[in-house]
């Protein structure tokens, strides 16, 4: 119980937020992990979670996946796009499990065991009107620990601007911002809004993708970036990779190389006709990996 205790303050302290609802900065699609944390000029069934916009540039398509945290603890997810009177809606459920915990009376005597959880249930609308987009994701995010309860109303809402001529597409959002139903205590936690302005520009003679968020935290005042790209390999392969602003918490040694590499994602991706299944991990530095897989299939 110690370990994971000490493990939960640790793996979501990349979320930059301090709030009781540590679900809502955890990662629950693979591209999340790839990238260091997903990226926001990306469109993609992530999207619906940092700006979602993007969400109105996909076809028709169904999103599984699952993400295995150390400890025991695992997040999986399932998001359904689809076109509906000219906007696109996507439904999502997201599930992170914390694990079975051990439980001891006032004596230290065990006397069972309990588990912790947070599902949240979402539905986005996206629209396109020329190059601009825009979207919003609305939905409940219930969280439980043994007996106590807290449940919130949790909106994100953005702007994708995208410059086709020059293949650059630029974003803006503001995610996780809401109100409590429900709190664990009478301490007046805030939900971990931030603020994400997000670019993405296509490679003129690679085929590689390039893109870049950079947010700020309403809870503690920090801003934080991370750095990725997409690269289209041959025989319909797909390398994902990303970097992160952790590495300056994160960083346990003098060596510059490996400090930078302790916060980093890498993914690959196989493609064949209109399914594509992705596999991916990332290091925090601390000696750990997330590692997960997803299964995306076009409708």
């Amino acid at each position: 119980m110690i370990k994971k205790t000490l493990f939960l303050l640790i793996i979501f302290s990349f979320g930059f937020s301090q709030t009781t609802l540590y679900g809502l900065d955890g990662w629950y699609h693979i591209s999340a992990v790839a990238t260091a944390g997903g990226a926001g000029a990306v469109p993609s069934p992530d999207s619906d979670r940092i700006n979602p916009a993007g969400l109105s540039m996909l076809p028709k398509q169904i999103q599984l996946n699952i993400i295995k945290y150390p400890a025991g603890i695992s997040a999986q997810s399932a998001m359904f796009v689809k076109a509906l009177n000219n906007s696109n809606v996507g439904i999502g459920l997201k599930h992170l499990s914390y694990g079975e915990f051990i439980s001891t009376n006032e004596d230290g005597i065990e006397n069972g065991t309990y588990t912790a959880g947070d599902t949240w249930l979402s539905a986005a609308w996206a629209r396109n009107n020329q190059n601009i987009n825009w979207g919003v994701t609305g939905g409940i995010f219930l969280s439980n620990l043994e007996s106590y309860n807290a449940a919130a109303i949790v909106f994100s809402t953005g702007v994708l601007y995208n410059y086709a001529k020059n293949d650059i597409r630029i974003g803006i959002s503001l995610s996780n911002f809401g109100v409590f139903v429900t709190r664990y205590t009478e301490q007046k936690e805030k939900l971990p809004t931030k603020i994400i302005l997000s670019a993405s520009k296509g490679l003129a003679h690679l085929p590689l993708d390039l893109n870049i968020d950079i947010g700020f935290s309403s809870i503690n005042k920090n801003t934080y970036w991370r750095f990725g790209g997409i690269f289209a390999l041959p025989y319909n392969l797909q390398l994902t990779f990303g970097v992160n602003s952790n590495n300056i918490t994160q960083r346990i040694e003098n060596n510059l190389a490996k400090s930078f590499l302790g916060s980093s994602g890498l993914g690959i991706t196989y493609i064949h006709k209109q399914y594509s299944i992705e596999i991916g991990g990332y290091s925090y530095g601390t000696g750990s990996w997330i590692y997960g897989t997803g299964f995306n299939i076009k409708l």
